[in-house]
Protein backbone atom coordinates (compact mmCIF):
# COMPACT_ATOMS: atom_id res chain seq x y z
CA UNK A 1 0.00 0.00 0.00
CA UNK A 2 1.76 2.99 -1.46
CA UNK A 3 1.00 6.31 1.10
CA UNK A 4 0.05 9.88 0.26
CA UNK A 5 3.02 11.90 1.75
CA UNK A 6 1.64 15.50 2.75
CA UNK A 7 5.44 17.40 3.37
CA UNK A 8 5.42 19.68 6.17
CA UNK A 9 8.18 22.18 7.75
CA UNK A 10 10.28 19.72 9.23
CA UNK A 11 8.40 16.12 9.25
CA UNK A 12 6.00 14.11 6.74
CA UNK A 13 2.33 13.01 7.25
CA UNK A 14 0.93 10.02 5.32
CA UNK A 15 -2.45 9.01 4.29
CA UNK A 16 -3.77 5.46 3.95
CA UNK A 17 -6.73 4.42 2.16
CA UNK A 18 -8.89 3.03 4.75
CA UNK A 19 -12.78 2.18 5.14
CA UNK A 20 -14.59 5.73 4.18
CA UNK A 21 -11.80 7.49 3.12
CA UNK A 22 -8.00 8.13 4.65
CA UNK A 23 -6.12 7.19 8.23
CA UNK A 24 -3.45 9.79 9.06
CA UNK A 25 -0.37 9.34 10.51
CA UNK A 26 0.49 12.04 12.94
CA UNK A 27 0.11 15.76 12.53
CA UNK A 28 3.08 18.40 12.95
CA UNK A 29 3.46 22.07 14.45
CA UNK A 30 0.72 23.70 15.38
CA UNK A 31 1.98 26.39 12.52
CA UNK A 32 1.93 23.66 10.16
CA UNK A 33 -1.72 23.59 9.62
CA UNK A 34 -1.82 26.16 6.92
CA UNK A 35 1.30 23.80 5.26
CA UNK A 36 -0.82 20.60 5.47
CA UNK A 37 -4.32 22.18 4.40
CA UNK A 38 -2.65 23.09 1.17
CA UNK A 39 -0.29 19.89 0.84
CA UNK A 40 -3.86 17.86 1.12
CA UNK A 41 -5.01 20.42 -2.25
CA UNK A 42 -2.39 19.77 -4.23
CA UNK A 43 -3.05 15.99 -3.38
CA UNK A 44 -6.75 16.46 -4.63
CA UNK A 45 -8.02 15.22 -1.39
CA UNK A 46 -10.33 16.77 0.74
CA UNK A 47 -9.76 17.30 4.13
CA UNK A 48 -13.28 15.47 5.46
CA UNK A 49 -12.17 12.48 4.03
CA UNK A 50 -9.94 11.86 7.20
CA UNK A 51 -11.61 9.49 9.08
CA UNK A 52 -8.99 8.36 11.44
CA UNK A 53 -5.75 9.62 12.82
CA UNK A 54 -2.53 7.41 14.14
CA UNK A 55 -0.75 9.62 16.86
CA UNK A 56 2.64 7.68 17.00
CA UNK A 57 3.62 10.19 20.21
CA UNK A 58 2.90 13.29 22.10
CA UNK A 59 5.62 15.35 21.03
CA UNK A 60 5.31 19.47 19.44
CA UNK A 61 6.11 18.00 15.61
CA UNK A 62 3.52 15.89 16.11
CA UNK A 63 0.62 16.86 17.79
CA UNK A 64 0.84 20.29 17.42
CA UNK A 65 -1.93 20.93 15.27
CA UNK A 66 -3.88 18.60 16.75
CA UNK A 67 -6.79 20.83 18.17
CA UNK A 68 -7.05 22.70 14.53
CA UNK A 69 -7.30 19.17 13.21
CA UNK A 70 -9.66 17.84 14.90
CA UNK A 71 -12.49 20.89 14.88
CA UNK A 72 -12.85 20.72 11.67
CA UNK A 73 -12.89 17.32 10.59
CA UNK A 74 -14.76 14.24 12.39
CA UNK A 75 -11.37 12.05 12.80
CA UNK A 76 -10.99 9.57 15.86
CA UNK A 77 -7.47 9.42 17.11
CA UNK A 78 -5.74 6.09 17.87
CA UNK A 79 -2.81 6.66 20.44
CA UNK A 80 -1.35 5.20 23.23
CA UNK A 81 -2.28 4.76 26.61
CA UNK A 82 0.63 6.88 27.91
CA UNK A 83 -0.41 9.95 25.76
CA UNK A 84 -3.38 10.89 27.15
CA UNK A 85 -1.86 12.71 30.01
CA UNK A 86 1.24 14.02 28.38
CA UNK A 87 -1.11 15.38 25.68
CA UNK A 88 -3.21 16.95 28.36
CA UNK A 89 -0.39 18.71 29.79
CA UNK A 90 0.51 20.08 26.26
CA UNK A 91 4.55 19.77 26.58
CA UNK A 92 7.25 17.18 25.69
CA UNK A 93 7.81 14.97 28.30
CA UNK A 94 10.90 15.22 30.00
CA UNK A 95 10.69 13.20 33.04
CA UNK A 96 12.46 10.05 31.61
CA UNK A 97 15.67 11.37 30.90
CA UNK A 98 17.28 11.45 27.76
CA UNK A 99 19.24 13.68 25.34
CA UNK A 100 20.38 14.56 22.28
CA UNK A 101 22.34 11.21 20.30
CA UNK A 102 25.25 13.57 20.46
CA UNK A 103 27.35 16.76 21.07
CA UNK A 104 26.65 18.44 17.43
CA UNK A 105 23.16 17.70 17.20
CA UNK A 106 22.77 19.39 20.83
CA UNK A 107 24.78 22.13 19.66
CA UNK A 108 22.64 22.36 16.62
CA UNK A 109 19.13 22.67 18.51
CA UNK A 110 19.99 25.05 20.63
CA UNK A 111 21.00 27.36 18.18
CA UNK A 112 17.66 26.69 16.21
CA UNK A 113 15.99 27.22 20.03
CA UNK A 114 17.79 30.44 20.52
CA UNK A 115 16.73 31.62 16.71
CA UNK A 116 12.93 30.20 16.21
CA UNK A 117 10.88 31.21 19.11
CA UNK A 118 8.01 29.08 17.72
CA UNK A 119 10.75 25.95 19.04
CA UNK A 120 9.38 25.73 22.94
CA UNK A 121 8.61 22.28 22.32
CA UNK A 122 5.42 22.82 23.98
CA UNK A 123 1.80 22.52 21.63
CA UNK A 124 -1.76 23.19 22.19
CA UNK A 125 -3.59 21.05 25.30
CA UNK A 126 -5.46 17.88 24.09
CA UNK A 127 -8.04 16.32 26.14
CA UNK A 128 -8.58 12.36 24.38
CA UNK A 129 -12.54 11.75 23.70
CA UNK A 130 -14.63 9.42 24.25
CA UNK A 131 -14.56 8.44 20.42
CA UNK A 132 -10.93 8.23 20.44
CA UNK A 133 -8.84 4.71 20.64
CA UNK A 134 -6.35 3.89 23.89
CA UNK A 135 -4.20 1.38 23.02
CA UNK A 136 -2.69 -0.35 25.80
CA UNK A 137 -0.42 -2.62 23.88
CA UNK A 138 0.65 -4.56 20.19
CA UNK A 139 -3.27 -4.67 18.53
CA UNK A 140 -3.58 -7.06 15.49
CA UNK A 141 -7.49 -5.78 14.81
CA UNK A 142 -8.20 -2.59 14.89
CA UNK A 143 -6.34 -1.29 11.64
CA UNK A 144 -7.89 -4.53 9.82
CA UNK A 145 -11.62 -3.50 10.89
CA UNK A 146 -11.06 -0.01 9.18
CA UNK A 147 -9.79 -1.53 5.88
CA UNK A 148 -5.79 -1.43 6.90
CA UNK A 149 -4.07 -4.39 5.98
CA UNK A 150 -1.55 -4.10 9.15
CA UNK A 151 -0.85 -4.16 12.92
CA UNK A 152 0.37 -1.53 15.75
CA UNK A 153 2.67 -1.35 17.89
CA UNK A 154 4.57 -0.29 21.30
CA UNK A 155 7.49 1.22 20.21
CA UNK A 156 9.17 3.06 22.89
CA UNK A 157 12.60 4.26 23.57
CA UNK A 158 12.08 7.79 21.71
CA UNK A 159 9.30 8.47 24.39
CA UNK A 160 6.90 6.42 26.27
CA UNK A 161 4.24 6.56 24.61
CA UNK A 162 5.15 5.76 21.19
CA UNK A 163 3.56 3.48 18.43
CA UNK A 164 4.29 2.36 14.92
CA UNK A 165 1.96 1.24 12.23
CA UNK A 166 3.66 -2.05 9.88
CA UNK A 167 1.92 -2.99 7.06
CA UNK A 168 1.45 -6.81 6.26
CA UNK A 169 3.50 -6.04 3.21
CA UNK A 170 6.60 -4.97 5.52
CA UNK A 171 5.63 -0.94 5.39
CA UNK A 172 6.79 0.56 8.37
CA UNK A 173 5.33 4.16 9.40
CA UNK A 174 7.78 4.50 12.51
CA UNK A 175 6.93 8.34 13.50
CA UNK A 176 10.19 8.84 15.37
CA UNK A 177 11.13 5.51 16.28
CA UNK A 178 13.48 5.96 13.78
CA UNK A 179 14.65 8.88 11.19
CA UNK A 180 17.35 9.16 8.26
CA UNK A 181 16.87 13.03 8.78
CA UNK A 182 20.74 14.45 9.27
CA UNK A 183 22.60 11.23 8.89
CA UNK A 184 25.75 13.01 8.17
CA UNK A 185 25.71 14.33 11.99
CA UNK A 186 25.98 10.51 12.90
CA UNK A 187 22.15 10.30 13.98
CA UNK A 188 22.65 6.25 12.89
CA UNK A 189 19.14 6.24 11.66
CA UNK A 190 17.80 7.60 15.55
CA UNK A 191 15.95 10.72 15.67
CA UNK A 192 17.78 13.89 17.01
CA UNK A 193 16.73 13.42 21.02
CA UNK A 194 16.27 9.48 22.39
CA UNK A 195 14.85 8.42 26.17
CA UNK A 196 16.29 5.36 26.52
CA UNK A 197 18.60 3.42 24.15
CA UNK A 198 18.38 -0.06 24.67
CA UNK A 199 14.12 0.00 24.50
CA UNK A 200 14.56 1.86 21.69
CA UNK A 201 16.68 -0.66 19.93
CA UNK A 202 14.42 -3.46 21.69
CA UNK A 203 11.56 -1.26 19.87
CA UNK A 204 13.71 -1.56 16.69
CA UNK A 205 14.04 -5.43 16.68
CA UNK A 206 10.38 -5.70 17.12
CA UNK A 207 10.28 -4.10 13.79
CA UNK A 208 12.44 -6.21 11.88
CA UNK A 209 10.80 -9.18 13.56
CA UNK A 210 7.84 -8.12 12.53
CA UNK A 211 8.58 -7.96 9.11
CA UNK A 212 9.55 -4.69 8.47
CA UNK A 213 10.93 -3.99 5.15
CA UNK A 214 11.25 -0.45 4.40
CA UNK A 215 11.01 2.08 6.93
CA UNK A 216 8.89 5.69 6.54
CA UNK A 217 9.71 7.79 9.13
CA UNK A 218 8.36 11.34 10.31
CA UNK A 219 12.05 12.86 9.52
CA UNK A 220 13.93 12.38 6.59
CA UNK A 221 13.09 9.97 3.64
CA UNK A 222 12.22 6.32 3.78
CA UNK A 223 15.10 3.71 3.97
CA UNK A 224 15.54 0.18 3.88
CA UNK A 225 14.11 -1.76 7.49
CA UNK A 226 17.81 -3.34 7.51
CA UNK A 227 19.56 -0.18 8.40
CA UNK A 228 18.07 -0.54 11.81
CA UNK A 229 19.76 -3.99 11.91
CA UNK A 230 23.55 -2.37 10.82
CA UNK A 231 23.18 0.51 13.31
CA UNK A 232 21.67 -1.64 16.16
CA UNK A 233 23.70 -0.41 19.47
CA UNK A 234 26.08 1.90 18.30
CA UNK A 235 24.25 5.00 20.67
CA UNK A 236 24.05 4.41 24.50
CA UNK A 237 21.48 5.98 26.42
CA UNK A 238 24.88 7.37 29.39
CA UNK A 239 26.66 9.17 26.27
CA UNK A 240 23.34 10.79 25.21
CA UNK A 241 23.92 14.69 25.59
CA UNK A 242 21.94 15.93 28.39
CA UNK A 243 19.72 19.30 28.20
CA UNK A 244 17.41 19.61 30.96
Amino acid sequence: MKPVVIPLSMSHVYLLPCEGGYLQIDTGYQHDYPIYLKGLTKAGIALESMRYLLLTHHHDDHAGFLNEFTVDTNVIILVHENAKELLRHGKNDMSQGGGYVNNLIKFAAGIKMRFDPRWTLAFPPFLIRKQDIVINGDDSSILRQIGIPGKIFTTPGHSIDHITLILDDGTVFCGDAASSFLLWAGIHYCTVFMTDMDRAYQSWQKILDAGGRIIFPAHGKPFPAQKLNQNMGRIKTDRLARFF
